[in-house]
């Protein structure tokens, strides 16, 4: 991936600001889930490596034109070649792994490390990141943590991991992250058990409806 290229699906993350994390049980499981969030309008997909055969998940979806598959809970950077060669557009991690970060800008791809301090979080950015997550969001203190490490450092992109739903929808949106990781609020895991996708391609869509209309009330006129 170019610079151009990246540079571009910075933005486009950073206008559609939602971006699901699937984990599952099973392969299956996970491309059933995938491919319901994008009938919903998601188009940034992650797939966790805690998901069996992860990478042969995200080469099937990366087969869909509507998505942009990356891989998360990228550990190590043994996964993060899996993820690539598998066609993953970026690297996830819930820590900061400096070797990962480092090797994900070589190969040209979306560094999106994960951190809970002002330390980790500067760190995760000096190393390369392009966007930090947040992580665990709301156990770390939530939007008003963001708010105050926006302070001295408000050069970096975020990532909210965890938290969201929608009644809470238009508080995130406020505070203009980059992008938002949800889970568990749209992949619940009774109806994934009963195989209930048309249920899940619902409510991606509300989320994505609740996005696209928040966005559209602060555009101007």
């Amino acid at each position: 991936m170019t610079v151009e290229r990246s540079s571009a699906l910075i933005r486009s993350i950073e206008k559609c600001k939602l971006m699901v994390a699937v984990r599952t049980d099973t392969p299956e499981q996970a491309y059933k889930a995938a491919a319901a969030c994008i009938e919903g309008g998601v188009r940034f997909v992650e797939i966790t490596f805690t998901v069996p055969d992860a990478e042969n998940v995200i080469k099937e979806l990366s087969a869909d034109s509507r998505v942009t598959v990356g891989a998360g809970t990228v550990l190590n950077v043994r996964d993060a070649k899996k993820a690539l060669k598998a066609g993953a557009g970026y690297i996830v991690s819930p820590n900061c792994d400096e070797k990962i970060i480092r090797f994900s800008k070589k190969e040209g791809v979306i560094s999106i490390p994960g951190a809970s301090t002002p330390t980790e979080i500067y760190n995760a950015y000096r190393a390369g990141g392009d966007i930090i997550k947040l992580f665990p969001f709301v156990q770390m203190g939530g939007l008003g943590f963001l708010r105050e490490i926006r302070g001295p450092l408000p050069f970096i992109r975020y990532m909210l991991s965890g938290g969201l739903n929608l009644d809470n929808i238009s508080q995130y949106l406020e505070v203009n992250p980059s992008c938002i990781l949800v889970g568990s609020s749209i992949l619940k895991r009774d109806l994934i058990s009963v195989g209930d996708w048309a249920s899940i391609t619902g409510l991606a869509a509300k989320f994505v409806e609740r996005i696209t209309g928040y966005a559209g009330e602060i555009s101007p006129v």
